[in-house]
């Protein structure tokens, strides 16, 4: 048989485009302490597994709801806003496929900042939209007025930011967008964490999107919820352009049951705020240098131990954490917050490997 050329099909976008890297998950996933992906490590509350197992009966040969009215509902009751102006998304992910789809003209230039998540760039090749970045300044906070030095159609702010934690005050996104004319876009998928959100501008602005996910807080990375809280108009266009039945019934009932267990979705979040301080605490000590976060992760750099050995050693060890290669971020790790035995055999690992 003829050797098959895997690409003869692809379109020149899908051909040029940069592949989005995940982070890692090897085989035998089971075996490692996984610090790489930014999973909350606790579990979802019973109250959400039973309502996913009772929503798995014969209802499964319908479909779902294609508006996902219920989740909508509960969703705007826990932040306060109509339901009119919520969108669920397959993941944060989808919303972001969707607003370069439908959002932004062939000829318009979208914008993010750096270093920042990666998905942006990736998605806006795919969707054949040019795209400029805006360095983060030197502390890794947001430099909002580089946006306004040109006539970007799209920015898209990562708050917290990713993989840097580092957070933008609401004021400083309001003060924005009363000068900003394009889109932005303030995806939130951390903010839970530490609270802050920028939800309640959706009133006062019409070219204001905020995303917020479930997979982090919320332990449901594998419901893949995301939200979009924004103008009705902008609201009726992601409906008008999403695929019909882009949120599953499982997904629907579990993600209503994690809205609704609130007292779960606290104590969840406080024990990962604790495990983050005590991880912070522990790589100062060991002398890394740590940039204030408020997502459950931590970016860090040590002076002496470059960070892609580090990477290297920890793996040998069993234990993942995430290395971005490229300009600024080649220099740091960032960790994701685990359960306080996982952040002591990684503080005992690390302590060896700097020699502390």
């Amino acid at each position: 048989m003829a050797k098959s050329n895997d690409t003869k099909y692809w379109n020149t976008r899908l051909r040029e485009a940069a592949e989005y890297q995940p982070g890692e998950q090897p085989q035998g996933l089971e075996g490692y302490i996984k610090l790489n992906t930014n999973e909350n490590p606790f579990p979802p509350s019973r109250a959400v597994v039973e309502a996913i197992q009772a929503a798995a009966g014969d209802a499964l040969k319908r479909y779902p709801d294609p508006a996902a009215r219920e989740l909508r509902k509960a969703y705007a009751a826990a932040k306060g806003i109509d339901p009119e102006n919520v969108f669920v998304g397959n993941g944060s992910d989808e919303i972001f496929t969707l607003l370069f789809r439908g959002f932004i003209e062939p000829d318009g230039v979208a914008a993010f900042g750096y270093p920042s998540y990666s998905l942006y760039s990736t998605l806006a090749e795919m969707n054949g939209i040019r795209y400029e970045t805006v360095p983060l300044n030197r502390d890794f906070s947001y430099n909002l007025p580089g946006f306004s030095k040109k006539k970007y159609a799209m920015v898209i702010i990562a708050s917290p930011n990713n993989p840097t934690g580092t957070y933008c005050e609401v004021g400083e996104i309001r003060s924005f967008l009363g000068k900003f004319k394009g889109l932005l876009v303030v995806d939130e998928a951390y903010i839970d964490f530490y609270g802050g959100s920028s939800i309640k501008l959706i009133g006062e602005f019409e070219n204001l999107i905020v995303t917020q996910s479930m997979s982090k807080s919320y332990s449901l990375a594998g419901l893949r919820i995301g939200f979009a809280a924004a103008g009705a108009g902008i609201i009726r266009g992601l409906m008008k352009i999403k695929d019909s039945y882009n949120i599953d019934r499982l997904a629907i009932a579990g993600a209503i049951a994690a809205l609704k267990d609130t007292r779960g979705f606290a104590y969840n979040n406080e024990m990962v705020v604790s495990n983050k301080e005590y991880l912070e605490e522990s790589l100062k000590a060991l002398g890394f240098e740590v940039v204030p976060s408020r997502a459950n992760f931590v970016f860090t750099r040590h002076p002496s131990v470059a960070a892609a050995e580090i990477y290297r050693l920890l793996k040998e060890k069993m234990i993942l954490v995430r290395y971005f290669s490229g300009p600024v971020q080649s220099e740091y790790v960032r960790i994701s917050v685990g359960t306080m035995m996982e952040m002591k055999r990684l503080v005992k690992e690390l302590a060896a490997i700097t020699g502390a």
